[in-house]
């Protein structure tokens, strides 16, 4: 619980401080009343279904074991759990409170932030109708025996997430966004390497425990112990080799950034201008 409320508090505050030192300028807050309004509706919709997401996945933990109990508060700190809770946030439009201030380039600057990601959702999912194999194997965890039903109802937001805020945001990108989402990306990675665990266990865990959630739960969020186990594809191996601290952390944060900003240009920036047209 502490480590959720430090992750959060730090990562908001922060890129709040960032947008507001440094980009505040650029970011437009004079839109038209329709846009105000269905930004409204999209912040009370994305903060009913945190809620959902958080609670059930919270509750269910009371039934599957102690370290299910503390892996559910961890896992909510992963960059796309963040990414809702920011769009909610900015989108809420309380001009008088600071911390509810619109902010529609923060929400816009996560989507950026967590887009390789759900690129590899749509290609694992897609993979998996054709072929009946994970692709990249992003999605995998989905078929763990520690990844309750709770976890894959409450997952779908993976798919929806960006096409959402876009909509919410009803402004062309910029390459504010992409520097903020710098930011959001490298903020939150060091956050996990310094209070989230490589993995939690009870005890001596050998590789028959491993298979069993209530002595072994696989945590690495956000990716900052090592790249994610279930991806095997050669160009993406940046831990194979077991380097040390700062040297994987800086082999992750650049290529993240990189591929996000390949994802911004290709597909991003022209699914955007299609969604403001609507």
């Amino acid at each position: 619980m502490l480590t959720l409320i430090i992750h959060y508090s730090i990562a908001i505050t922060s890129t709040f401080y960032v947008h507001d030192t440094f980009f505040s300028t650029t970011s437009s807050t004079q839109d038209d009343e329709s846009t105000i309004e269905r930004q409204s509706y999209i912040s009370k919709f994305l903060f009913i279904y945190t809620l959902i997401l958080f609670t059930t996945r919270y509750i269910s933990s009371y039934f599957a074991g102690r370290l299910r109990h503390y892996s559910v508060l961890y896992e909510l700190t992963w960059l796309c759990n963040f990414t809702l809770a920011v769009g909610c946030t900015t989108f809420c439009g309380a001009s008088s409170l600071w911390f509810f201030r619109r902010r529609p380039l923060v929400a816009t600057a996560c989507c950026i932030a967590i887009s390789i990601d759900q690129v590899m959702w749509y290609v694992d999912l897609l993979g998996f109708i054709l072929t009946r194999q994970w692709l990249i194997g992003v999605m995998k965890y989905l078929t763990w025996k520690q990844t309750l039903w709770i976890d894959r109802l409450t997952c779908l937001h993976h798919l929806w997430t960006i096409p959402v805020i876009f909509y919410g945001a009803n402004a062309s990108l910029t390459w504010d966004s992409v520097k903020l989402s710098a930011f959001i990306v490298i903020i939150n990675v060091l956050l996990s390497r310094w209070l989230t665990p490589h993995c939690i266990q009870i005890g001596i865990t050998d590789d028959k425990n491993k298979k069993d959630p209530l002595h072994y739960r696989y945590l690495n969020v956000n990716l900052a112990h090592e790249l994610w186990q279930d991806i095997t594809l050669p160009f993406l191996q940046i831990s194979k080799d077991e380097p040390g601290c700062l040297v994987y952390l800086f082999r992750l944060i650049w290529r993240w950034i990189l591929l996000n900003t390949l994802i911004y240009i290709s597909i991003l920036y022209p699914l955007n201008e299609w969604i403001i047209s609507l």
